[in-house]
């Protein structure tokens, strides 16, 4: 492989590692403010396994 398409690659692995991690940080970011607004509520998030 030459060093410009190595070099592309890198990137375009880094990149979509970058995409990944914020992906995963929204998802966790709104499960935790979920489980807030239940507290707040007065429902137990963990109450809600028993629906399913």
């Amino acid at each position: 492989m030459d060093h410009d398409k190595e070099h592309d690659l890198d990137q375009l692995m880094d990149r979509t590692s970058t995409a990944v991690l914020r992906s995963l940080d929204a998802t966790v970011d709104v499960k935790q403010r979920l489980q807030e607004l239940f507290r707040r509520a007065g429902v137990d998030p963990s109450a809600r396994a028993q629906f399913r």
